[in-house]
């Protein structure tokens, strides 16, 4: 295999030079957001720490993390952009926010050295780990707006000479046309999505298979490291899937290198810490923790000690693709507060989509239902017949194997469903899955 690097002396320096590296970076990030953003020089002062006592990576567990609620309110007290960023205003050359899923939409301000430099060289790291080239042409289906995903990487991927196919504005059976008149050979978007593509070319006699497409990049949702999730996808399209993980607030910060054994944190950039969702301590490499992750490099809106919410497994050791950087094992799992308890069990929805994706008989929509603690209710799982032609014993089998399956490995029994063909709502971007009572 010929593994594609960007910058190959910061992809495989060793442990050693890199924390260094990184460590450098840190105290001199710290240093910047303290003289030029008044909510960090406040958040510092609060808690009695100035950026010279950072000395070693475990100083950096005594700084205060980074909450998406500290954002909301300093844009709150100042608005728009709030006192968090480190640029005047009409520095900023692109403007974005947050979806708003988990509150009040966080607006987001970006400088040109960090839109052309700084998510260029992100995004290269990106393109490089996924092994295209100037050869090929990617195809990207979302609708301008201020929700930032994709942007980065179609302007990026631009700019380093792939051809770049704008799909926004249009229905999904013309979008399935224009990946094949164009000749797509990569084709981007949230797992669901890229499904529900399939889904829809299967409609119209087309089998995507038979595509130029070779490969697909989602990012959005946990899905290119769910194992059913990502097989379908890859049966589907006929191509390799890969995963691009990142939030809004800090950018783009991982990506699966075509050895797909786990997704690379970008380590160059950032600072990435696995922590005990609850006391908040460091977890050993091969557990579950909760990301928080720091920039170490952009100049609008670095965040320090951030806490993006995602549960992910540290693996430090060599990846195949000779790769130091850190990686996710599975990606993101979920996310901390998309994890539920039911019957005295922590359930990641991600763990049940892999096992309703197993099943042939359904569709790839469905909904988690979560009643009230101590209510009596079954957790409900409803799921819809991939096609009209099913069998309906082979779909109350199937049914039968999910709960069984459910029961086996989470020790819980659902109750499941079975809605109509087309009666679950589809989505073009993050999908709605859970519903809590």
């Amino acid at each position: 295999m010929n593994t594609l690097y960007w910058e190959k002396e910061l992809e495989t320096m060793n442990r050693e030079d890199l924390e260094n590296r990184q460590l450098s970076l840190f105290k001199e990030k710290m240093q910047y957001v303290y003289d030029r953003s008044p909510m960090y020089h406040r958040k510092f002062d609060q808690a009695g720490i100035k950026p010279d006592d950072i000395r070693t990576l475990a100083d950096i567990r005594n700084v205060p993390f980074t909450e998406k609620e500290d954002l909301r309110e300093s844009q709150e007290r100042k608005p728009p952009w709030g006192d968090c960023i480190c640029i005047q205003p009409e520095a900023g050359v692109r403007v974005f926010q947050t979806t708003g899923t988990t509150g009040i939409p966080v607006k987001i301000i970006i400088n040109k050295t960090d839109w052309e430099t700084h998510f260029y060289r992100q995004f290269m790291y990106f393109m490089n780990g996924y092994g295209i080239t100037t050869h090929d042409r990617l195809y990207v289906p979302f609708n301008y707006g201020l929700h930032i995903a994709w942007w980065g990487l179609s302007t990026a991927f631009e700019r380093a000479g792939v051809m770049v196919i704008p799909g926004g504005g249009i229905s999904s059976e013309n979008r399935i046309k224009a990946i094949l008149e164009y000749k797509a050979t990569v084709v981007c978007g949230t797992p669901t999505y890229m499904l529900y593509l399939g889904e829809t070319a299967r409609k119209m006699g087309i089998s995507l298979k038979d595509s130029p497409v070779r490969i697909l990049i989602v990012a959005g949702e946990p899905g290119a490291n769910i194992p059913a999730t990502k097989q379908n996808l890859e049966e589907i399209w006929g191509a390799a899937c890969f995963d691009d993980i990142g939030s809004s607030e800090i950018t783009n910060f991982g990506f699966e290198c075509t050895c797909q054994q786990g997704t690379h944190v970008i380590e160059s950039m950032f600072l990435a810490e696995s922590l005990d969702p609850e006391t908040l301590k460091p977890v050993p490499d091969g557990e579950v923790g909760e990301l928080v992750i720091t920039n170490l490099i952009t100049e609008s809106m670095p965040l320090i000690r951030f806490r993006i919410k995602d549960l992910v497994r540290f693996n430090r050791s060599t990846c195949d693709c000779g790769r130091t950087f850190l990686r996710l094992d599975g990606g993101i799992l979920g996310r901390s507060d998309d994890m539920f308890q039911f019957a005295g069990i922590n359930i990641f929805p991600s763990a049940l989509e892999h096992f309703i994706r197993e099943r042939k008989e359904f569709s790839n929509e469905y909904q988690i239902h979560v009643p009230k603690q101590s209510s009596g209710d079954h957790l409900l799982i409803k799921v819809e017949p991939s096609s009209v032609e099913v069998p309906s014993k082979d779909l109350q089998a199937a049914k039968q194997k999910l709960i069984d399956e459910v029961k086996l490995n989470m020790t819980v029994t659902p109750a499941v469903e079975i809605a109509n063909i087309g009666e679950l709502p589809r989505f073009e971007a993050k999908a709605k899955r859970i519903y809590r009572q």
